[in-house]
């Protein structure tokens, strides 16, 4: 087992957590966001807007979180996607599109159409953002025309648009050291790292990330709570608990360096949870092999199965008549 928990459905919550508070959302723009209007942003004209226009297809798969703002006499409406899985998905230019379009169709509905029709009217710019945590690099379209077919003929003529990317896992963890803020501290947490290196970047967010707010704290708790294998951890939720509750350095230090009950535990975990992963790997190349291949959905639910579970198909695996046959397993 994982000390971070994988269901798609609990880091969506948690990240809509953090991200209800003007003050981690407008950290999150400011860290990772590049563009002359985001300076312009202030927290007092952010809105939530308490509601999700994810299609019924995708709910299971995604989350998304919804700003209106102003700048001067400009409304601007964030959309951020939050693409939390493990495999790219490539209809995402077609599904922000689709969400967008919706936003605007309700914004119209609620419209007088004496003003829509007025020369002077004008759509919020909606700004879509993905927020993408997965480890394979991301190969999806950002550009919406990059998907329609000779594109290239028509030049202005199609419509286009380019979304915001935000890869969690593309950021070094010196760059993420340096802004000291909310945003950047669930980012250092929520990279691919072992067991070890979470708690080493846990000590350090807690003694250096001085700045942080007691709600920021609260919320920072909660998100690692909400995500972690608590037991595989020497129980995470009182270790939590128990460091951001010292002021002192040193302790924060005894109490996430303590080798005898912590880190020599992380280590046979390590040691096992590598074993595990050594057969899942093996087994799925043998399933490539007898099958032809084999998709995402059959290998990211072969590494999460138990030793004994891959152990049983890999005894099995000759037995298996069609690659649909794996399915009684999972």
């Amino acid at each position: 087992m994982s000390f971070k928990k994988d269901l798609n459905n609990i880091h969506d919550k948690s990240y809509k957590d953090l991200f209800s508070t003007n003050d981690a959302f407008l950290s999150f723009v400011n860290t990772f966001i590049q563009g002359e209007w985001v300076d312009k942003l202030e927290k007092d004209k952010l809105i939530l807007v308490d509601k999700s226009y994810i299609l019924s297809d995708y709910e299971e798969l995604e989350s998304d979180i919804v700003y209106n703002a102003t700048i001067g006499e400009q409304n601007i409406i964030f959309y951020v996607l939050l693409e939390l899985q493990s495999s790219v998905d490539h209809s995402m230019p077609i599904r922000l599109l689709m969400y967008m379009v919706e936003l605007w169709r309700e914004i119209l509905r609620n419209s007088e159409k004496k003003e829509i029709k007025r020369k002077s009217y004008r759509l919020p710019a909606i700004v879509p953002i993905v927020l993408y945590n997965g480890t394979k690099k991301w190969t999806c379209a950002r550009n919406f025309k990059d998907i329609i077919n000779e594109s290239q003929l028509f030049g202005d003529n199609i419509l286009d648009f380019k979304y915001i990317l935000v890869d969690i896992n593309s950021y070094s963890k010196e760059y993420l050291y340096e802004f000291k803020n909310i945003a950047a501290a669930i980012f250092l947490l929520d990279q691919d790292i072992n067991a070890m290196e979470f708690l080493e970047r846990l000590k350090n967010i807690v003694i250096n990330f001085s700045n942080l707010t007691s709600e920021e704290k609260l919320l920072l708790k909660g998100w690692i709570k909400n995500t972690t294998n608590s037991d595989e951890i020497y129980d995470m939720n009182k270790l939590v608990d128990d460091i951001f509750n010292e002021s002192k350095k040193e302790e924060v230090e005894i109490m996430v360096s303590n080798a005898s009950n912590i880190f020599g535990k992380l280590k046979s975990d390590g040691i096992k949870e590598g074993k595990k992963e050594g057969k899942a790997e093996l087994l799925i190349t043998q399933l490539k092999k007898r099958f032809n291949g084999l998709s995402d959905y059959y290998t990211d639910k072969i590494r999460s199965l138990p030793e004994g579970v891959i152990d049983k198909i890999a005894a099995d695996i000759f037995d298996l008549e069609k690659v649909e046959d794996i399915k009684k397993y999972l």
